[in-house]
């Protein structure tokens, strides 16, 4: 292992953010992974042991027989198709796959749609992809026809999820897990080759701020703050950031229902219970004053200067009840937004008893006011305390002291009267931009009718 020289927090950030990035390149838009040599990636020197891990859906025998069948008819030897429509493309050696070979399968087995790598006596050797019937995939190294190596999983959107060193087809030592909107877990597998037990940690975007504890799955049970001091980087080419010892408030998973948003919550004067526990992420990008909109009350502002593309809020809350909608008042209907985790129909509440920050302070995008001008918008975010909610992730650079405002992308004919009265008076409605044209622009998720409002 080689331990980098203890460093600022901002280099240590950086150093990892880069990391995650070339991680990131597939080879899919041109650039690969393999075009950064410092990144050390390839086979697990250790020896493999007999597994049934193996991806494999033909043997060698049944593409020989196939094969010989096709060069008795005078077909193409390097290419076969199955009576089942699976197609064989690669060389045949000795009646053993040598080189670089694809298998395509009309319908999956072993959840396998495709398999293409490199072989050697019959076997995958060395880089190969392995295609999933979901559309998600692995690039991994292999070892006598086993995953044994540096491997990433991706989504069927391309997206990595997984970073690890695998052995006898199985995780091992230390992984990353990537997680949707920003974040990763990272942490120390167990024999399954899951992110479960304690010591494993959740970091946040800033690759600075963590929650260190007990993990199942590569989902949070309960941690508390960390900070990382330092990194590892292992012989199998994986980053292993060391964390300062964790300290503070418990964060424990909770995801809000119709009833609650947090443990604790209904008290808003139980000074130790969550409803008053700042996100420690949240908590050093934003602070909540009152806003220089006319007419708005507080809003969320930039405790430092922000970059475009920073995720800077998240929007917990309960969820609404159907049976709560009034649709002829904006007063009891002007927090509630989008629930990414129950698309089209969902949406996520501020009830009455949270509306003011000395009740509820866990998350603070509810604070953010409209600007038909806005520096931020909403996203999703899968937050490691309270699940998948939305997000505030800035469009523009702030600087510090800046007012967080984002698009809120109402109906503007069922909108409140502040609303088409500030629509009015933009910069676009004046210069004959229509509001339509105004929100494909700008609005990535309106919010619907009656579910949020101007100010907090």
């Amino acid at each position: 292992m080689l331990l980098t020289d203890r460093c600022p927090s901002e280099q240590i950030a950086k150093e990892l953010e880069q990391w995650i990035k070339k991680l990131k390149c597939s080879g899919n838009t041109g650039i690969s992974i393999d075009l950064f040599p410092e990144i050390r990636i390839g086979i697990d020197p250790s020896p493999v042991r007999k597994s049934n891990k193996s991806y494999e859906v033909y043997t060698n025998q049944e593409i020989n027989e196939r094969l010989i069948e096709i060069q008795e008819s005078g077909g193409e030897t390097a290419q076969i198709t199955f009576n089942n429509k699976d197609t064989f493309r690669g060389e045949m050696f000795g009646g053993l796959r040598e080189g670089f070979c694809d298998v395509t399968l009309a319908e999956s087995r072993k959840n396998v749609i495709a398999i293409r790598g490199n072989y050697k006596n019959g076997l995958i050797e060395g880089k190969a992809r392995v295609f999933f019937k979901d559309r998600s995939w692995l690039e991994g190294y292999f070892k006598s026809g086993i995953q044994h190596g540096f491997s990433r999983l991706f989504d069927k959107k391309g997206r990595l999820f997984f970073v690890g060193n695998f052995q006898n087809g199985v995780p091992v030592g230390v992984c990353w897990k990537i997680i949707r909107g920003g974040g990763c877990v990272v942490g120390r597998v167990d024999q399954h080759g899951e992110l479960t037990g304690c010591r494993i940690a959740y970091i946040y975007p800033d690759f600075t701020t963590s929650l260190v504890g007990t993990f199942s799955k590569g989902t949070m049970q309960s941690a508390q703050q960390a900070q990382i001091e330092s990194i590892i980087e292992h012989e199998s080419g994986i980053k292993i950031p060391i964390f300062s010892r964790p300290t503070g408030h418990v964060h424990t998973r909770q995801i809000g229902n119709f009833d609650i948003i947090c443990k604790g919550d209904g008290r808003p004067l139980a000074s130790i219970s969550d409803p008053l526990v700042r996100d420690p992420y949240e908590n050093k990008f934003l602070d909540v004053k009152i806003s220089r909109i006319s007419g708005a009350a507080e809003g969320i502002f930039a405790k430092q200067d922000i970059e475009v593309n920073t995720v800077l809020a998240f929007y917990n809350g309960s969820r609404a009840d159907p049976e709560d909608f009034d649709p002829s008042t904006w007063e009891t209907n002007n927090y509630r937004i989008f629930d990414p985790a129950d698309i089209p129909n969902g949406t996520i509440d501020i009830p009455v008893w949270a509306q003011a920050t000395s009740g509820y302070c866990g998350t603070l995008a509810h604070k953010c006011n409209h600007s038909f001008i806005p520096n931020g918008e909403f996203v999703v975010f899968n937050h490691p305390k309270f699940g998948l909610i939305p997000c505030i992730t800035s469009i523009a650079d702030i600087q510090k002291g800046g007012e967080i405002l984002v698009g809120y992308g109402y109906d503007l004919v069922d909108s409140p009267e502040w609303y088409k009265e500030a629509w009015k008076h933009s910069i676009f409605a004046e210069q004959g931009v229509s509001y339509k044209d105004w929100c494909d622009c700008n609005i990535k998720r309106p919010i619907k009718l009656k579910e949020s409002r101007q100010d907090a």
